[in-house]
This record gives C-alpha cells, structure tokens and sequence, in this order.
C-alpha cells in the first residue's frame, strides 16, 4: 500500500478503496494555499509600512515630535528653576520683609497653593504614555509658577502699600530741632522758676533771641494755633500716621498762614520764637505728645545718633545748670524756662 495514497472503507465490500482526487480537489487545495499565502503578504506588508517604512510627512511629524519633547523638557527644567527662585522670594519675604514692616506672615497652607478637583488634566490620557506623561507634568508645574507668581505680587502689592504707611509715617516723625539753639532745660521734674515749686517739665527749651523762625519737626496737619496765658502765642501740629503732636510755646508771632487745617511739611516755618505766656525770658518750648495726650522726652526723636553716654552727660549738665542758681539770668546768657 501506497503510504502517499489516500483511502478509504467500505463497509459493503468490507475493502479498503484507494482515493481518487477530481480537479475540484486540486482547485480547493491551491485555494487554500494561494490564501494562506496572500494573508501571510499582508501581514508582511503591513508590519512593513508600520515599524520600517513611513512616508516623509510621517517621518517629519516624528522628527517635530522628538523636537518638541525636548523643548518641553528645557521648559520643565525653566520652571523648575523659576519656582526654586519663587521660593527663595517667599522664604525672603517670610524672613524679611514681613518681619522688617511687623506683619502677618502668609501660613503655609496657603503658600503650598494646590489644584482642586481630582484630575485636572484627564485630556492627556489619551496619548501616547511617554508623551502624557510629559504633558501631565508640564502642566502641573506651569499651574504651580502662576500661582505662586500670582500669591507673591499680591504679597508684595501689601508689603508696598505698607512701605508706603510707613514711608508717611517716617516723614511724619518729629525728628528734627524746631529751632536752631542750645537746649537748656530738659524733659522731666525741676524746681519752676517762677511758681518755685518743683513740677513736670513737659518738653525741652531752646535759648534763641527773638524772632528766631521756628520750624516744623515733622509732616503734619496744624491742630490749633492760639493763645493760652502758660504757653503764650502756641501752634500745635498732629503727626496722625506718626501718632505724635508736637506743640511749640512762647511764640512772639504766627504767621497768618499757620491756622487750624493747614499741611506743613518738615522744615516750614510756622512761627518766630518770642516771651510770651508764662516764661522768664525769650526762648521756644517744645513738646512732643502720644495719642493718648501724654507727653514724651523730645530727645529721643530728633538725636537719634546721640549715644546713652551722650544723653546722660546733656542731661547731668542741665541738672547742673539748674541747681546753680534759682533765679532767672539775664536775655544774654541766662536761662529762660516754662
């Protein structure tokens, strides 16, 4: 028997027949393997075009692709470094500014500034994985650079309209001499040397002649400008920002300029030293007040480069110049006191 031969039985002969192939047979066969073959081509073709064959606009949109995932990692890096510098300001503005201007540092929960929902960047899922990946990332760390740039300009907007506040309230400060003289009686208790008992000196005395200008030791806003029979011919001005009055006595003459509501500034002069009121001879007598109407040592505003040393010495001096004698000397070169 043929082992290449097909058969097969019989059960009416009870024999084994040897198949015979029609050309219907042979058709069929070649069918299957010209099929076969076809499917196998086009598998072939198709993994061809795929993995090793692309058109030239293909191959442009991956060489643009490639182009644009490294640009996209310089910004990456770009905005890594801007946010480090963000960082630095803030921790600067924490440390320093806010300090300097004595306000409220911003709490850390609002500086760790986050996106609210849960995924706002779902539109790149559906790209490559490489691809989205770099996107998601890009786009968390350009939503984090706008709004720490936008935290630190709103921080810095306050700190400058403080700087501002406190810009006034410098030029507001009563930090200059009123008048151009010795100081020859100082802040505190003394023995008054014309009601001879000892009382509050509540300000400082320049000895100046006469008609000797008096200035504004600060910006500010005059209060009144009057007469009482202890200060004489006195202008007050309040310093609001500042928080301090300053009130100038004995005055021998006020501008006509110089009237409640008027805006000095530091420097202009509002008034001439004189005699008058309750004093024993020309001089100027200068207050500086609070808020709360209490008067304050005008020696600690306008010698603020006086050292402790400096101070006491002026203030032993005028102790003694005091306890020489408790009369009133002469306009030359005598005292003259409140």
């Amino acid at each position: 028997m043929n082992q290449d031969q097909k058969y097969y039985y019989d059960p009416e002969s009870c024999s084994f027949e040897e198949v015979k192939c029609t050309w219907k047979d042979y058709a069929a066969q070649v069918g299957r393997i010209v099929g076969l073959a076809l499917i196998l081509a086009g598998l072939a073709v198709w993994a061809l075009d795929v993995y090793w064959v692309t058109t030239p606009e293909e191959q442009s949109l991956k060489v643009e692709n490639k182009a644009l995932e490294r640009q996209l990692d310089r910004v990456n890096g770009q905005m890594s470094t801007l946010s480090t510098q963000i960082d630095t300001l803030a921790k600067r503005d924490k440390k320093l500014y806010r300090r300097l201007f004595q306000m409220k540092p911003i709490s850390e929960d609002v500086r760790q500034v986050g996106v609210g929902g849960s995924d706002p960047y779902k539109e790149f899922d559906e790209m490559g994985e490489d691809a989205s990946s770099l996107l998601k990332k890009t786009a968390q760390k350009l939503d984090k650079l706008e709004r720490q740039v936008s935290l630190q300009g709103t921080s810095y907007q306050e700190l400058s309209e403080m700087a501002k506040k406190r810009s006034n309230r410098l030029t507001q400060l009563p930090a200059i001499q009123p008048t151009n003289g010795p100081i020859v009686s100082g802040y505190g208790m003394r023995k008054h040397p014309i009601l001879k008992v000892r009382k509050m000196h509540a300000g400082v005395d320049f000895l100046v002649r006469p008609g000797t200008p008096v200035m504004a030791t600060g910006n500010g806003e005059i209060r009144r400008a009057t007469y009482s029979p202890a200060y004489g011919n006195f202008v007050e001005v309040r310093h609001p920002e500042a928080g301090y009055s300053t009130r100038y006595a004995h005055l021998s003459e006020i501008p006509d300029g110089i009237a409640r509501g008027v805006e000095v500034q530091r420097g202009d002069t509002i008034g001439f030293s004189g005699n008058t009121g309750r004093s024993t001879g020309p001089h100027l007598h200068y207050e500086v007040h609070n808020q709360s109407g209490e008067t304050l040592d005008p020696m600690r505003f306008f010698v603020p480069d006086m050292s402790p040393e400096q101070y006491h010495e002026l203030e032993k001096r005028t102790q003694e110049y005091y306890s020489r004698s408790d009369e009133p000397q002469s306009e030359s070169g005598g005292r003259a006191a409140r």
